[in-house]
């Protein structure tokens, strides 16, 4: 075929994360590609800190860093091939068929460089031409990977993108083991068959065994308290039938003790109907989350109120890295402030938001978030040339801080309907929270979700239930709703929630 093979070996990567159903990945891969392309050679590219059995084959290249044009001009000068596959190391599904098209497709079309958008990593390719490689010019420099250099300036080379059906870019599935969630995912399906599927059959193995989707929560959102001293104009608080007092340390604690029994990453948000920071716990509360492996990240959602110095400090330190802080703020000044939050608090939380956006010169980690509604929509007087949301844009750009535009969410009509659009998609897909979200309320009720604010349709309670029966609950949930037997009770066929997507 005259396409040789690079498996690339990810940062962090050992030979225990390379095996999948008892075997050896890479030794895998190349008995499959060698099926179909006997003249192929094999190298590997490997982190420096990997020790693992590839470190002994005869084609293996130790990277400093990232796989820059610099380590790539080193592999085709002394390899001497003219095309390189890469594939990573970890793509136990990887579909020798793919490679086949795409190497046709990249050799007939005398590309540079052949990649495709809608399969997922772990099933293709990335192809690249020693043409490619001998027209970059030489630099001592340290750049970006290769492939990014040649995506964000795709015009300038000879590019070609492979397409093949199915298109399952709706599943948000990559198929690498790199992911313990992924591995989970992939082992469900592997299960289904006792075999790895061909890339254009699992599309139909999904649709037929949807449950191979769901794993455990990979978004938890815990309501600390039902106490906030504001009242704004989409807020649903007022709407509740009952108190919802502060979460106490016990089912907090119960809750992170819950989600190590099925022992997957997930990500961690204190939101729900009050304001996080007034928990007189919040930050023993936080200290908890951060020492907890398994919660990737931290995110508080707050009305930035208390979000003072003394939070802005605890998020200074290093082994606090992992806690993003999302700022509900729809206001550029005192008067419209008081419209959208119904309180005199807007100075406050200018400085304490100015104060933490310096937190995101190493990366976004605190963030306004504008709700999208009517009046943000609406030109404020007669001769505006730009909507408030502009203005607002405009406002809070001009200091560096980062904006999340958020749709309304009336809580299945709760609360007054103020979109200004219908931003839904035509065709219904499958809830994306019912798949992969949890909701806990302050006394420890899982609802069953988001819209189930008071609790009234419930799986269980923290406290007092089994991971197994609450899991078991959630998956029958999915299930159904994936079969589009949508919930009559709460009604899922009023709520227009189910396309958005969490962390």
């Amino acid at each position: 075929m005259g396409i040789d093979v690079l498996f690339y070996v990810e940062n962090g990567l050992t030979d225990e994360n390379l095996a999948f159903a008892g075997v050896y990945v890479p030794a895998t891969l190349k008995e499959k590609i060698q099926g179909v392309s006997r003249d192929s050679r094999f190298f590997y590219s490997l982190p420096a800190a990997y020790s693992g059995r590839l470190k002994e084959e005869k084609h293996a290249f130790v990277r400093d860093d990232v796989n820059d044009p610099a380590f790539w001009k080193k592999i085709f000068s002394e390899t001497g091939a003219l095309n390189i596959a890469v594939v990573k190391a970890d793509a136990a599904f990887f579909d020798p068929e793919v490679f086949m098209e795409m190497g046709d497709v990249h050799l007939k079309s005398l590309a540079e460089f052949t990649f495709s958008e809608n399969i997922p990593e772990g099933f293709a390719c990335e192809i690249c031409s020693s043409e490619l490689i001998n027209h970059l010019p030489e630099t001592d420099e340290k750049t970006l990977p290769l492939e990014k250099v040649i995506k964000s300036n795709i015009n300038q080379f000879d590019v070609e993108l492979f397409y093949m059906e199915p298109d399952i870019r709706d599943k948000r599935i990559s198929f690498r083991l790199t992911s313990p969630r992924e591995r989970r995912i992939m082992e469900n399906i592997f299960s289904v068959n006792s075999s790895v599927p061909r890339y254009k059959d699992v599309r139909g193995l999904i649709e037929s065994h949807p449950e191979v989707l769901f794993t455990s929560p990979a978004y938890v959102e815990l309501e600390l308290t039902g106490e906030c001293s504001l009242d704004c104009l989409f807020c649903y608080r007022k709407t509740l039938n009952r108190k919802h007092g502060h979460m106490e340390r016990a089912v907090y604690m119960k809750l992170i003790e819950f989600m190590r029994t099925e022992g997957l990453p997930y990500t961690l948000c204190f939101g729900g109907s009050g304001e996080p920071l007034d928990h007189p716990e919040f930050f023993a509360f936080m200290d908890a989350a951060v020492k907890e492996p398994l919660a990737e990240l931290l995110v508080i959602e707050t009305n930035g109120i208390k979000a003072d110095f003394n939070f802005k400090s605890y998020l200074e330190k290093p082994e606090n890295s992992k806690i993003k802080v999302i700022i509900n703020n729809n206001a550029m000044d005192n008067s419209s402030y008081a419209r959208f939050h119904c309180g005199n608090e807007y100075n406050r939380v200018f400085n304490n938001i100015i104060s933490l956006s310096e937190l995101n010169k190493s990366g976004e980690r605190v963030y306004v978030q504008v709700m999208k509604i009517r009046e943000t929509d609406e030109f404020e007087k007669e001769g505006d040339t730009k909507t408030y949301l502009d203005k607002f844009y405009d406002f809070w750009e001009g200091y560096r801080v980062p904006i999340i535009l958020q749709k309304q969410d009336t809580y299945l009509g709760r609360i007054e309907d103020r979109t200004y659009s219908d931003l839904s998609p035509i065709k219904r897909i499958p809830c994306w929270h019912l798949q992969r979200d949890m909701y806990v309320l302050s006394d420890g009720t899982v609802s069953f979700c988001k819209q189930d604010v008071d609790g009234e349709h419930v799986h269980g309670n923290i406290a007092v239930s089994s991971p197994a029966e609450i899991l078991e609950k959630q998956k029958a949930a999915f299930l159904s709703d994936y079969a589009g037997k949508l919930c009559p009770s709460p009604d899922c066929a009023s709520c227009d929630e189910w396309y958005t997507f969490n962390f």
